[in-house]
């Protein structure tokens, strides 16, 4: 009698199992290693699929998740760099000064050499715009991929002598609803009180010009992302202070009447759009536009007299403010700091020093590709 032999019972893993449920929720720095594995991992690992169900799955990823990293630019020395945070580190360590977190920068290559200002952070994806706004770069600092994209035709029409006349203002974000990363130019013409959106879609990888469908206002800055929003201040015909936002799903504007001042910082904390301001005790409020959803009220003792960004919170309710460097041999500094809003008193750290044109965003690090969504990212 013949013993039947057990045939050898062979388990595997589906690749969709492997892709979307476990390497999906790696960290970046393991994701990245992944890619070298073979082609194929390369190029599931480099599709939009495989993006979003990592940005799915990360903590980190939504915008009202704690933030953990910055993005920083040094446009006076055309420097970028990533400053990682983390509030656990700190907790057995309260006499951290200015130039202690040097282990928490690392510079990044860039390459290019013109004056570039962060146009946004989205997914991953870092828009920086040429100060003249003829031409706008997307960068993926964790993939070390970027990708140049021309400015609208119809802003080269304007020659040396209107140019003045021209006042250009840019946003970046992701619109779900259509799996599209859109960057919006606003251009308003001072001599005909015109104001003419042009709109770049990275899926379509073209220009379209859209209606405004308001009366023209004078676009001053551009505040940020919330919600899959754009914000900018405004100042209508008749002089008020107002804000536009720009639904990046449905490609529409709106006029949100907001009483803020010059002196006032509008920024985005925790997914939504806020407000400080200098009228007496700074007090920031974080906003559900129009109204109020909570007010956090800074003390004079923290000597905050001026600071012209707010980026935060991170897990333990500190948030990032950048500050000029008083009392420093180089007047011409400002200091990225930090504000425990948990503390009592409430205290500020002074994290690192850079130069007055400083600038920084929330970022998270992703494997979003800044190439047209037509375009293998490996290409």
């Amino acid at each position: 009698m013949t013993k039947c032999k057990k045939k050898k019972q062979q388990t595997y893993l589906f690749d969709d199992l492997i892709f979307q449920e476990i390497i999906a929720r790696l960290p970046i720095k393991y994701i990245l290693r992944c890619m070298s594995v073979s082609k194929q991992w390369y190029s599931t690992i480099s599709s939009s699929a495989f993006a979003n169900a990592h940005l799915t799955k990360s903590p980190f990823a939504h915008p009202s998740a704690p933030v953990n990293t910055l993005f920083i630019r040094d446009n006076y020395r055309n420097k970028s760099y990533l400053f990682s945070y983390n509030d656990d580190d700190d907790d057995d360590d309260d006499d951290r000064v200015s130039g202690s977190f040097e282990n928490n920068l690392v510079k990044l290559d860039f390459g290019k050499k013109q004056y570039l200002k962060i146009t946004g952070c989205c997914n991953g994806l870092v828009c920086l715009t040429q100060i003249f706004d003829n031409y706008f770069v997307l960068w993926n600092p964790a993939t070390r991929k970027q990708k140049k994209y021309e400015s609208d035709r119809y802003l080269k029409r304007f020659d040396a002598q209107s140019r003045p006349y021209v006042r250009v203002s840019s946003g970046f974000g992701y619109a779900s609803a259509v799996d599209d990363y859109k960057y919006v130019q606003i251009l308003t013409l001072y001599w005909e009180s015109v104001i003419i959106v042009h709109i770049f879609s990275l899926r379509e990888n073209k220009w379209r010009k859209i209606d405004f469908g308001h009366d023209p206002l004078l676009i001053y800055k551009h505040v940020g992302l919330d919600n899959e929003k754009l914000y900018w201040t405004a100042k209508s015909s008749q002089l008020e202070n107002v804000v536009v936002s720009f639904d990046l799903g449905n490609g529409r504007f709106d006029i949100i009447k907001m009483n803020w001042v010059e002196t006032d910082v509008l920024g985005v904390m925790g997914g939504r759009l806020s407000k400080c301001n200098y009228r007496g005790d700074k007090i920031m409020h974080i906003l559900e536009p129009p109204s109020i959803l909570k007010s956090i009220c800074l003390p004079k003792g923290l000597c905050l007299d001026m600071f012209s960004e707010m980026v935060g919170f991170t897990k333990a309710d500190k948030f990032f403010v950048t500050v000029p460097s008083s009392g420093h041999e180089n007047s011409a500094c400002r200091t990225l700091g930090l504000v425990d809003t948990r503390r009592k008193p409430m205290q500020y750290t002074a994290l690192w020093r850079f130069n007055m044109t400083l600038e920084i965003a929330r970022y998270f690090p992703s494997v979003v590709s800044p190439f047209p969504m037509g375009e293998p990212s490996w290409a």
